[in-house]
């Protein structure tokens, strides 16, 4: 179905993907940070400030890593290594945040005192960082395949959903477990559930997303329900409180 949502001046998105390239790129918010050698951050424009800034929690002087989970921050390293090896002195690939995907370039800083990196992003896609979820015509269609990504390097690897035990949030990405690996999902639990088919996900959690296909038990203990899945570890999960009557119905518990 074509997108007929509007951007500022009324633009439709089809109308302004058909626009030439470097009126595109004019229009197109992209957010810029200054890393110094030990890759903490020396400076912020606003876009980059909007996307990368949590809670009251400074952002100029902290490490560029730490803004990841865990899991993902071997992706962003790798990013900055090649950039800082290269003989170009660049390096890009797409990365996932809670904004959406986006297109991160880093470009080594040789007229420096001590040298660093400038770091650019901007949305990947005719949508811009920030903008409002599109109307229902417009949504992306349900997820077969799940993107994971292990070790380094720029590759992704894809699994049948219908493999997924549980998805669990990990800051701006997440951890899928099937029945016998675990892996990271360059993608936000937020993105990801409205994609997946809810007559077999749901959101028992803030932080948990469960296949009910792969549910072995639902407990009961100390006033609070979980649910023990099917995955190697036999993981138990919570189920909050404002989860638990559409978990027993699903279950029939």
């Amino acid at each position: 179905m074509t997108k007929t949502s509007r951007s500022e001046g009324g633009t439709t998105e089809a109308e302004l993907a058909a626009l030439p390239f470097e009126y595109r790129l004019q229009r197109t918010p992209v957010g810029v940070i200054i890393l110094d050698a030990q890759q903490r951050i020396r400076a912020a424009n606003p876009q980059a400030r909007l996307l990368l800034a949590r809670r009251s929690e400074p952002l100029i002087g902290t490490d560029i890593l730490s803004l990841h989970p865990e899991a993902a921050r071997a992706k962003v390293a790798f990013l900055l290594e090649s950039a800082r090896t290269s003989v170009e002195g660049a390096a890009s690939l797409v990365v996932t945040t809670a904004m959406g995907s986006l297109v991160a370039k880093v470009t080594r800083l040789e007229d420096t005192a001590d040298g660093g990196f400038c770091m650019m992003f901007h949305a990947l896609g005719a949508r811009t960082m920030g903008e409002p979820d599109l109307p229902p015509e417009a949504e992306a269609p349900r997820l077969l395949k799940l993107p994971v990504m292990r070790g380094t390097g720029d590759v992704t690897g894809l699994i049948d959903v219908e493999d997924v035990v549980f998805l669990s949030a990990e800051g701006h990405y997440a951890r899928a477990v099937t029945r016998d690996v675990t892996a990271f999902c360059p993608r936000a639990l937020a993105d990801l559930e409205p994609r997946l088919d809810p007559a077999l996900f749901l959101r028992v959690h803030r932080r948990h997303m469960v296949n009910i296909r792969h549910v072995r038990a639902a407990e009961r203990s100390d006033g609070r329900w979980w649910l023990r899945m099917a995955d190697a570890g036999s993981s138990r999960l919570p189920v909050s409180r404002a989860k638990v009557a559409d978990m027993r119905r699903m279950l029939a518990v």
